[in-house]
Formats: structure tokens, C-alpha cells, sequence
């Protein structure tokens, strides 16, 4: 009995305590239909999705409330700089600090746009985001087009904005 409850004790001690999963999927079409998975965002870190279920594969990037890094290896240790979110502007980061570069993306209510320079000039519209749904945008008044990714779970703005700037 007393090596039952030895044996079974170290199993709950041995088994991962994992951070809640997140997972993003590839979507088509304007009706939002659900693809094979894309991303996996898992605690601070943002992965390669592997195989149409989302097993978790080599991380891209390791994020903080405003940073967003490069993953130095596939297991997530933190390299250089990657974007910086300052307000609703997503800008380039450089070097190991994340220091401030171009402009990315501008967020605007549900609708992200593709920014370029320093000031952060609005081109085109890159992105609608729609509840769980991504869609791509068209022309100056991002009108909504075929949808581009589902979110299943919650996600912080700036994983999403991260993984749209790559896209």
C-alpha cells in the first residue's frame, strides 16, 4: 500500500505543469472554414504548429507585455529583438533590447492596419479581426475579405499582432 502511494505521488510530482495552450489555425475562404493549426501560443512563447492537431513544434518567438523576441533555439530562450508595441503601434525592434525601429502594423478597433516608417504612416489595410477570426483587409477602409486565421482560446494582442506582422 505505502509503495502505491510512494509510486503514485511521483507520477503527480514528475508530470509537466503546463501553461494554458492556445491554439491558432489556418482558415479559408469568407466563410471562416477551419484549416490545419498554424501557431500554438503556450505561456509566453509562440510556437510552429506541427501536424493538423497543433502539436507544438520549434518556437519562433518569446514575448512580454510590450517586447516580443526572437527564439534563440527551438525550445524558446530569448534572443534579439523582434517588435515593440507602443500604444497601438507595433514597430520593428532591434538588438537584444528590443530597441525601437519602423513601423509594422497600427491597431484600430477591430481593424489592423500595415504601417511603414518611423511615424507610423497607414498604408493599405492588412487585417479584421472578427470575434475568433482573422480576415484579410482590402484597400484604404480595410473592407473585409477571405478570412486568414481562427484563434481557438484566448490570446494576448501581442502574440496576435506578432504572428499577423509575420504573415
Amino acid at each position: 500500500m505505502r509503495a502505491r502511494f510512494l509510486c503514485a505521488s511521483l507520477f503527480l510530482l514528475a508530470t509537466p505543469i503546463v501553461a494554458q495552450r492556445t491554439i491558432v489555425r489556418w482558415s479559408y475562404a469568407p466563410f471562416a472554414t477551419p484549416g490545419d493549426a498554424a501557431f500554438i501560443v503556450e505561456g509566453n512563447r509562440i510556437h510552429q504548429a506541427c501536424g493538423p492537431f497543433g502539436e507544438r513544434g520549434a518556437c519562433l518567438y518569446v514575448f512580454s507585455e510590450d517586447k516580443v523576441f526572437h527564439a534563440a533555439d527551438g525550445f524558446g530562450a530569448k534572443g534579439s529583438g523582434a517588435f515593440l508595441l507602443e500604444g497601438n503601434d507595433l514597430f520593428r525592434a532591434e538588438g537584444a533590447f528590443a530597441s525601437k525601429s519602423t513601423c509594422v502594423l497600427q491597431l484600430d478597433r477591430a481593424k489592423v492596419f500595415r504601417s511603414e516608417g518611423v511615424f507610423c504612416t497607414r498604408s493599405v489595410g492588412g487585417f479584421v479581426l472578427d470575434g475568433n477570426t482573422v480576415y484579410r483587409a482590402e484597400g484604404p477602409f480595410a473592407n473585409k475579405a477571405d478570412a486568414v486565421l481562427r484563434v481557438e482560446g484566448d490570446v494576448p494582442m501581442i502574440a496576435l499582432l506578432a504572428i499577423l506582422a509575420g504573415l
